[in-house]
């Protein structure tokens, strides 16, 4: 008995602490029919049905579920001979059952019908389950002795509803009881196959009403719970209207019009600054409250829609952006931010004042021009000094004169003149005056450099030909310094029996090899 309390009133709290309760009630009409062991499976004939009546209180717990309590009446029958397998058997019954039943009803369109704002007719399917008790007497032939009168069922079913107003509605629905018992139709263990229990199902019209407490604003919330009673509301907001659908009362919303937050006063917060838009003076930016919801993205305390520099701190004169250098160019249009410049140089500094600025000019600290980036050309003969080999004599040759063409004609001599005695790197007397020749020629051509290279021809040992081109080279080398030529100008190199221009199959061609090559080079 406790527990049936206990279950009464776990199923009745929803009813009990309901705030927005809404009352109704309705009949039912239709016929009722049962499967059981006088019913061939899964056979159950429509003459076999019975009328069915009902009775019912409902409560809508919210637009989706409502709780019903009912009284129903059915005529359940069965008879053997209706079936031919089972009319040697010869029984039948005969049972008036009543049934007092708790279910739930699931109705899936049911926000539809109260939209928030006014009722709206609605054709909306709904589930039911819950539980029943039934009462009645099977009375059967050729059953049992002992059998239960009573039997506790599961309904569960489905219906269709349609309002005709707010008050009214018609609805048809079928609802199958699933019960724990073999005893509905009095025939069970003997005659009957024990294994499986008897169902019984109601089907039929429904019609239904709501009645209660006074509605002024059809809304679905009672006036005396309604807290805008002449204005249409959501039941959910105690039938105070929501324009904007933010779950917020009008009457409470300061932005009733604009989808907001509770936080807010039901006013929006796009940014997520905690600053509401409508006191935003930056609503798409988060910002902070000191500066009315704007941003200042690098704290130099000027906001970003002010700062024309906002990502980088900066100073107030200069609206927001550094001038580092403190010219009076800010950094972003400065060209050189760290050098004090003048506007014409684009912020950058001149040292050698030839106008020319100097992050530009590759030669700063001496006047040059334009055409030169920045630099001289002392000797006008189109080559900037830095890259002029011979600054102060023009030429084309990398800044450097030309060598003249009898000059080249000496030093071309001299490869196959410069001779040596035999296997030594001894010169032989009509060399020297060659060598002195090559000598003034250095002289005469400032910035330019000499190389000395030595050759040999196959004949002998390979290293020992090495060592003699490169003692031949040093001989030359060392005759040119004692003439007065700087060393500094002169490289020399032995490079043996390498690189030769003549057959040494031949001796014309070893004597071509066998020689000493003198290059000038602009250094």
């Amino acid at each position: 008995m406790k527990q049936v309390k206990l279950l009464f009133l776990i199923v009745c709290l929803p009813i009990l602490v309901s705030a927005q309760q809404k009352w109704g009630g309705g009949l039912f009409i239709g016929m009722s029919n049962y499967w059981g062991d006088l019913v061939e499976p899964n056979c159950p004939l429509f003459k076999q049905a019975g009328p069915a009546f009902g009775i019912s209180l409902r409560n809508q717990i919210s637009p989706l579920l409502a709780l019903r309590g009912s009284l129903n009446y059915g005529k359940l029958q069965g008879n053997d001979k209706n079936y031919d397998r089972n009319e040697g058997r010869g029984s039948s019954f005969n049972k008036s059952l009543f049934e007092l039943g708790l279910v739930g009803e699931f109705d899936i369109l049911g926000k539809h019908r109260y939209n928030g704002t006014t009722f709206r007719k609605t054709l909306s399917p709904y589930l039911i389950g819950g539980v029943g008790l039934g009462f009645g007497d099977p009375k059967p032939k050729v059953g049992e002795p002992d059998y239960s009168k009573i039997n506790f069922a599961i309904p569960m079913g489905l219906g269709i509803r349609y309002d005709i107003s707010s008050k009214v509605y018609l609805g048809l629905e079928y609802v199958t009881r699933a019960t724990f018992t073999d005893d509905i139709d009095g025939i069970s263990t003997s005659t009957g196959n024990p294994e499986e229990n008897d169902w019984y199902n109601f089907g039929g019209l429904k019609i239904g009403f709501m009645f209660g407490d006074k509605d002024s604003d059809n809304d679905g919330v009672a006036d005396e719970e309604d807290s805008c009673p002449t204005i249409a509301g959501a039941v959910a907001l105690s039938g105070c209207p929501d324009t904007d659908g933010d779950g917020i009362a009008d009457k409470d919303d300061t932005c009733p019009n604009e989808v907001g937050e509770q936080r807010m006063n039901g006013c929006p917060d796009r940014d997520g600054d905690g600053v509401a838009d409508n006191a935003d003076d930056c609503p798409d930016n988060a910002g902070l409250r000191r500066f009315s919801g704007c941003p200042d993205t690098d704290g130099d305390n000027i906001i970003d829609k002010e700062d024309n520099c906002p990502t980088v701190v900066g100073i107030a004169a200069m609206n927001g952006c550094p001038d580092s250098d403190r010219d009076g160019i800010t950094d972003d249009k400065d060209a050189c931010p760290n050098d004090p410049g003048t506007p014409e140089l684009s912020g950058c500094p001149d040292t050698d004042g030839d106008g020319i600025a100097n992050n530009v000019d590759e030669c700063p600290n001496d006047p040059g021009v334009k055409k030169f980036n920045g630099c001289a050309d002392s000797d006008n003969d189109g080559f900037a000094d830095p890259k002029d080999k011979c600054p102060t004599l023009a030429g084309p040759n990398e800044g450097c004169p030309e060598i003249k063409s009898e000059d080249k004609k000496v030093l071309d001599l001299a490869m196959q003149n410069v001779q040596f005695e035999t296997s030594s790197a001894k010169l032989i007397p009509s060399s020297v005056k060659i060598l002195d020749q090559i000598a003034e020629i250095i002289k005469r051509y400032p910035g330019y450099g000499l190389s000395i290279d030595g050759y040999t021809d196959s004949q002998g040992n390979d290293f020992a030909n090495q060592q003699l081109s490169e003692a031949r080279s040093k001989t030359c080398f060392d005759h040119l310094v004692s003439k007065g030529v700087d060393k500094s100008l002169m490289t020399y190199t032995g490079h043996g029996e390498s690189d030769p221009i003549g057959d040494n199959a031949t001796s014309e061609g070893r004597k071509k090899n066998r020689r000493v090559v003198f290059q000038l080079k602009v250094k």
